[in-house]
């Protein structure tokens, strides 16, 4: 079929012929709700009736949207009334983008008009219409003079999504893609009755062949959770919306659970064609062994590049004939496509050579380039930036140039570790990183059931040691981009940049565990520290080995400890003291070193004008910064997580904790996400976990309480029980810890004193007849403070055992209070709105601050931003999150943002920039500390009520969808 008014002349065609057919299914809340091509159709020709309003006849248009039923109408209409269309996620800067793109008019498509792009483009929309419950928004601009993209017919653009190089913008005519309909067709043998998994976002150009597939042949997209029982449900009345075909990334498939695949390809799955494209299969071999025998699904890899849109081969896998993957095949050329290999400058095998696709007719334009294109009927040629290998005639992917790095003077092709590690049918996924600065070659993976030593010991048996791995971490995912692909720029700046504080406890940690790899022996510190390093075994070879892999850590512990090693004799107690007072006088010379340069850099900044510094202040505030949130690794509860997380830093380790509803304690190593001990309590678990890691207990200990009235204190690296008691009333609220005694408030208004060691109740304070739910804070290490639900505020003084002082508020207080200048001062919020500061010894009242619009159950976020002036940030019932800024005891509003629900939880920073705050409907919001714009909305897939943790760039935070999440926020 020919595309002469690009899609919207096919979608007609469509809806002419199958009128009755479904359109579109979507899963909602246990149900499916189907729209005929016939409603289709009324909704296209109503929003084109919108689009005539506007001058966008020979122009293009961008449309702001996720994934949902109206996308194929909008579309249609799009190509109706103009030329061309640009898809855009509303995370994308589309402020930017707009003026790059010169677009004449935008559309954003929500379900509640709260969420359009109207903050992002500060403007109020020119038309507004609803259709099915979305929110249609047109924003008209001026039609530009110049056109950034081409007249080329009916078209669509799609953008890269770097996962190979730098992003390009990529006009795709119709006619360019319509060869792989038609082939596809073909190929999948599609039918009017089948049903399309609609999964790929719309910014992946691969989401068109979904929908033009399902128009050109009558079938339906299917918009569902990606969960196994609802794209195949069980339920009888439900089983014709089964999906029947589904188009995806390996590695986004391959993340699903084992149990999940088995499900998919099970006996008598109605799934018939899993199509996986877009990056290379590796998980073979776990395809193989999760497909049933008799499953009758056929598997597809297909094979492309955005800059000849979308796919240039397809190959159909015989599990049964291809054993490995370095067998699967880059497939047979596709309709007015052809492959063509080019020698590369620097391959040393032959028959290893670059991958060039060439086609007449299949002509895409590069915007981002300012030459394009020969003579429109000569051949188009891609160089894909991808390698080749020829056997026996068949051409086999063999990785990206980039993926061939130098190590030991040997060429090391990073993709082939990766798939030789795909060779365990128990890996889900992995990527291979090399590090040049460091010079360290790091494999990431993710598997149930393999552990880190599992893996190095496979790979040891593969392959030659100059492709060894000095690194092998296992994490719970690999995060994959906004296409559902693992890169490995992204898996570096996700895992890389989380850099622990380094201790001398930490470096020592460090070298225990490297010198136990290093001699594949099992050994406490006590079981060698009077031994020295070549009786355990070592050799010099072995001490400049390990001594190179500690200084990538840390340069100075590794070039000290060198010389102390390969001493004879020399116990491993004596080298760590020698080492420490090495690192002690090294440390002692920077100090100097940097108290000088301190005194230098003040004399230069004297020396120079004010205005200097006004001018890199304000270079500095015209940073766009522009960030992303990606999902790193997720934990399931069982029940709502309504507790907020709490982090914990060991000499070697970070662990992120909390507790769940349904009675589930965890402790879950924040790089890798393995859980480093579970423990389950009887009742709910709702306050946060207080974590210590002080004396007296010489291992960290984790201390909460449950809704039952438990107390309990456990070991946070094992899970070991050391006291649980009952207090007899409910615990909501985060205890304490002073002077060995721990400090638990609960719901019959006492704080009870425990003794750390034993639990043993000691001493009761009454602080109210109501209820406690803030969480207990200790100031100076000495007054203990909350707030209740009848109001009143308290100091408890714990040298003395008594209530320093007593205030009531007007109303309950939910909110934890909140310390600042040195725990001179306490911060308390009233729920109706009112927030109060109190100096901590003696409750005088210093401020009040009257301005919040709503009930406040947040606490507050506190930083000092200049000598002497705080910035204070909390959330509240009116959906705003309000930062005020106290100077000279007088706190004035700095800004207020509106979020798209109430805000129960409390915000918290991310940098000295860049704040985060979650509202009650899960969408968590970054937001400039400076002037409160929303740069970006992330949503959860449920309600949060849990008050977000951050260390750097990493975000904890939990969810009532049972899961607790850790995400990453890169920003660029």
């Amino acid at each position: 079929m020919k595309f002469t008014r690009g899609y919207y002349d096919t979608f007609v065609k469509t809806c002419g012929k199958y009128p009755s057919n479904n359109a579109v299914r979507v899963y909602s809340n246990d149900e499916y709700k189907c729209y005929t091509y016939s409603e289709m159709y009324g909704v296209c020709e109503y929003i084109a009736q919108s689009l005539q309003q506007f001058q966008c006849s020979k122009s293009i248009i961008g449309l702001v949207s996720k994934t949902n039923m109206i996308v194929p109408c909008v579309i249609a209409a799009a190509h109706k009334c103009c030329d061309s269309f640009m898809f855009l996620d509303p995370s994308q800067d589309i402020d930017n983008i707009a003026r790059d793109m010169k677009f004449s008019l935008i559309i954003s498509i929500f379900k509640d008009e709260i969420n359009s792009v109207s903050n992002v483009l500060c403007r109020v929309p020119d038309k507004v219409i609803t259709v099915f419950g979305f929110c249609i928004s047109f924003y008209n601009y001026t039609s530009p003079t110049e056109q950034l993209y081409k007249q080329i017919g009916y078209s669509f653009v799609a953008m890269t999504s770097g996962s190979t190089g730098d992003p390009k913008k990529i006009q795709v005519p119709i006619n360019s893609i319509q060869p792989n309909i038609d082939d596809l067709t073909k190929m999948f043998q599609i039918l009017p009755h089948d049903v399309i998994y609609f999964s790929t976002p719309l910014t992946f150009d691969p989401s068109m062949i979904e929908i033009l597939l399902a128009c050109m042949n009558g079938a339906s997209l299917l918009i569902a959770p990606e969960i196994v029982d609802v794209l195949i449900p069980h339920h009888r009345k439900h089983k014709e919306h089964a999906i029947t075909i589904w188009q995806t990334t390996p590695s986004k498939f391959l993340q699903l659970p084992n149990s999940s695949i088995k499900k998919l390809l099970k006996s008598k799955s109605p799934l018939k064609i899993l199509a996986l494209g877009g990056e290379p299969l590796n998980g073979l071999n776990r395809l193989k062994q999760l497909k049933d025998k008799e499953n009758k699904t056929r598997i597809f890899t297909l094979y492309g590049v955005t800059e000849m849109s979308c796919w240039a081969c397809a190959a159909e896998l015989d599990l049964d004939k291809v054993m490995t993957d370095r067998e699967v095949p880059l497939g047979n050329c596709l309709s007015e496509t052809q492959v063509v290999l080019k020698p590369s400058n620097d391959s040393s095998n032959s028959t290893t050579r670059k991958i060039i696709l060439a086609s007449k007719t299949r002509n895409c334009v590069i915007l981002n380039q300012k030459s394009f294109g020969d003579e429109k009927n000569s051949l188009k040629f891609v160089d894909t930036g991808d390698v080749g290998e020829i056997q026996n005639g068949t051409i086999y992917y063999r990785g990206r140039t980039d993926d061939i790095i130098k190590r030991f003077g040997y060429k090391i092709n990073l993709q082939f570790i990766e798939s030789i590690a795909m060779h365990c049918p128990r890996i889900k996924a992995c990527s291979c990183i090399w590090m040049p600065k460091p010079r360290l070659l790091v494999v990431y993976f993710s598997s149930e059931t393999f552990s880190s030593q599992n893996l190095s010991d496979f790979l040891k048996c593969k392959l030659d040691d100059r492709h060894w791995p000095d690194k092998i971490i296992r994490v719970n995912n690999l995060p994959t981009n906004a296409h559902g692909k693992i890169t490995r720029a992204l898996v570096t700046k996700s895992f890389d940049r989380l850099d622990c504080p380094v201790t001398f406890n930490s470096l020592k940690a460090t070298f225990l565990m490297e010198l136990r790899d290093h001699l594949s022996q099992r050994f406490t510190y006590d079981d060698i520290k009077d031994k020295d390093f070549f009786s355990l075994g070592g050799t010099s070879f072995l001490a400049v080995s390990l001594c190179n892999k500690l200084s990538q850590i840390n340069a100075c512990f590794g070039r000290c400890l060198l010389p102390h090693l390969m001493t004879p004799m020399k116990s491993i107690s004596l080298v760590m003291e020698e080492i420490r007072k090495d690192i002690n006088k090294n440390t002692a010379k920077h100090k100097v070193l940097n108290r000088d340069m301190k005194t230098l850099k003040r004399v230069a900044s004297e020396s120079v004008s004010s205005g200097v510094d006004r001018t890199s202040h304000k270079k500095n505030s015209a940073t766009v910064i522009s960030p992303q949130i990606v999902i790193l690794w997720t934990y399931n509860t069982n029940k709502c997580v309504d507790a907020s997380p709490t982090l914990l830093q060991t000499d070697h380790n970070l662990y992120v904790c909390v507790g769940s509803h349904s009675g589930r304690i965890v402790a879950i190593d924040v790089l890798s996400g393995v859980v480093q001990c579970m423990i389950r309590l009887k009742a709910r678990v709702e306050a946060a976990i207080f974590c210590y890691n002080q004396d007296p207990t010489r291992t960290p200990c984790g201390i909460v309480g449950a809704y039952d009235g438990t107390v309990m204190c456990f070991v946070i690296e094992t899970g070991e029980e050391k006291w649980q008691v009952n207090i007899g009333s409910m615990i909501k609220s985060k205890a304490t810890v002073c002077d060995d005694f721990v400090y638990v408030a609960s719901y019959d208004g006492i704080i009870r004193k425990l003794d750390f060691m034993t639990g043993a109740v000691k001493y009761g304070f009454v602080i109210s007849e109501q209820p406690i739910s803030a969480d207990l804070v200790l100031a100076k290490n000495k007054y203990v403070l909350t707030g209740t639900l009848s109001g009143t505020c308290a100091s408890i003084n714990t040298a003395s055992n008594m209530v320093a002082w007593r205030t009531t508020l007007s109303s309950p207080v939910f909110a934890s209070p909140a310390l600042y200048d040195n725990d001179k001062y306490v911060v308390f919020a009233e729920v109706n709105g009112e927030i109060h500061c109190r100096t901590v010894e003696k409750g005088i009242k210093i401020w009040s601050y009257l301005g919040a619009k709503g009930n406040v159950f947040s606490s507050f976020y506190i930083t000092e931003v200049e000598k002497m002036k705080w910035q204070m940030v909390f959330g509240c019932h009116d959906n705003n999150v309000y930062s005020i800024r106290v100077k000279n005891c007088l706190p004035v509003l700095q800004w207020k943002t509106e979020l798209s629900s109430a805000i129960y939880s409390t915000p918290c920073g991310l940098n000295d920039s860049l704040l985060i705050a979650a509202s009650n409907n899960g969408r968590l919001c970054i937001i400039t500390a400076e002037n409160g714009t929303v740069l970006l909305e992330f949503h959860l897939p449920s309600e949060t009520f849990s008050s977000p943790a951050t260390y750097k760039d990493y975000i904890f935070i939990g969810c009532r969808n049972d899961f607790l999440y850790s995400l990453l926020c890169v920003t660029s």
